[in-house]
């Protein structure tokens, strides 16, 4: 929450963060970066005054990059709620078999270029393939 307990505006958050308004993912997190390493307050540690100056400037530039992912809605900015949580660890899971059966796969493949060898690898990329549309419709759904 931003001062007098109002969120800041989108176009002020980007106006903080130096940036256009709807500027990409990459380039918010690239300016926020940036811009607490110009205004960390340690780096004004000898004096107070502009410590203090820092530490505010700070609490906005942090403010607006929240702002910005929860717009997004993005889990660092929002809360997720307990379907949209299960729904992204149910697809990590497929992510996982999607990984593994693809790996496992190829070392078949490479391992065991038979017709045996070759007919079991086209089952693990068949079930990693089987993986990937169970997780995009996880994703789909939520």
């Amino acid at each position: 929450m931003g001062h007098n307990g109002a969120q800041m505006r989108l176009d002020d958050c980007y106006r903080t963060l130096e940036l256009p308004f709807g500027a990409p993912e990459e380039e918010v997190k690239r300016a926020y970066r940036d811009l607490t390493k110009v205004w960390h307050p340690d780096r004004f540690a000898h004096d107070p005054s502009l410590r203090a100056k820092a530490e505010e400037k700070l609490k906005k530039i942090n403010e607006a990059y929240e702002t910005i992912g929860s717009a997004r809605g993005d889990a660092r900015g929002s809360p997720l709620d307990a379907r949209d949580r299960a729904s992204f660890e149910q697809a990590r899971g497929f992510r996982n078999y999607v990984v593994i059966f693809t790996i496992l796969g190829f070392l078949i493949l490479f391992r065991r270029p038979s017709l045996g060898g070759l007919l079991v690898a086209a089952l693990c990329f068949i079930i990693a393939i089987a993986f990937l549309g169970a997780m995009r419709r996880v994703i789909r759904r939520s």
